[in-house]
């Protein structure tokens, strides 16, 4: 049963589950508006605490119409596996910094994480709603200790149909750090975006050939170990797919035609033990994939 008692700050405090904490302020002017709640969540990880706002709950919107507005399992599981693989590492060069590329941030979670932790982080969606949490988000989570962060609106169909990929401002950025050292995919496989998984295979082979062509400048390339203790190669990015089963959503054969599309284009999804990430049982419809590129 969930157990619930009043937030100091005037909200209700859900401590069903630890180490999560939900907020909810009533605002009595808006109830008859549909937007009458906002909510928080603090999470803690190894680099901190995390408090992100969810927006405002509403009938209106639905999950297929603003999916960033919620806060996805994938997001959990993504954010407790990278805190703990960043936690058991020692950072004190600027050159240990990674160059993370969220792809589909929703509200933030992974991006404010990975900021936490230091890295230079470069944030997307393509919901304007979103966008707007994600920024709130960031600014409040990061500061000036942490690493170097933008937000950028991304529409995975328009990017990789440009003529010039590279003058996008996103390919713009990374060109000055090297490249993607991490691609974080968090929940966003599922039906409303299949039109676009295509283009988001394209991309990813765009992101890895600008990193390919970037990294010959480079001596010495950073160390990232993939989930089975092996070296990700240099010419490529480490890619990590969070991805929930929904059956009332997609179907076995649609997540057969995306696991296909992987292989189709030289890709390999191989699976993150379950075991090496923290709270991993909470989410049991969650898995976790390395998407490594054959050759």
């Amino acid at each position: 049963m969930r157990s619930t008692g009043d937030d100091n700050r005037g909200g209700e405090k859900d401590t069903s589950m630890r180490p999560e904490t939900t907020y909810s302020w009533v605002n009595p002017k808006l109830q008859t508006s549909g937007f009458e709640r906002r909510e928080y969540k603090r999470i803690q990880f190894g680099c901190g605490s995390i408090l992100l706002h969810k927006g405002m709950a509403s009938s209106r919107v639905t999950s297929l119409q603003h999916t960033g507005l919620s806060l996805w399992s994938a997001a959990y599981v993504m954010s407790y596996y990278i805190d703990d693989m960043w936690s058991h590492e020692i950072r004190t060069k600027e050159s240990t910094k990674w160059t993370v590329l969220d792809l589909g941030a929703g509200l933030g979670l992974c991006s404010a994480v990975a900021a936490k932790h230091g890295m230079n982080v470069i944030s997307t969606d393509s919901d304007s709603q979103a966008l707007v949490l994600l920024e709130e988000n960031l600014r409040r989570n990061c500061d000036e200790g942490n690493g170097n962060i933008s937000i950028h609106v991304l529409d995975w169909i328009a990017v990789t149909e440009q003529d010039d990929i590279t003058t996008n401002p996103v390919f713009e950025e990374l060109e000055k750090y090297g490249g993607s050292d991490l691609v974080i995919l968090s929940d966003v496989i599922y039906s409303a975006t299949k039109p676009a998984w295509n283009a988001l295979i394209v991309l990813l082979q765009k992101l890895r050939s600008q990193r390919m062509r970037l990294q010959c400048n480079y001596t010495a390339a950073l160390e990232r170990k993939r989930c089975d203790s092996t070296e990700t190669p240099a010419s490529d990015p480490l890619v990590l797919l969070g991805y929930t089963q929904r059956r009332r959503d997609m179907s076995p054969q649609d997540e057969a035609e995306f696991f296909t599309l992987v292989r189709n284009a030289g890709m390999k999804a191989v699976l993150v033990p379950p075991d090496r990430i923290p709270h991993g049982e909470t989410y049991m419809l969650t898995t976790l994939f390395e998407i490594r590129w054959a050759n």
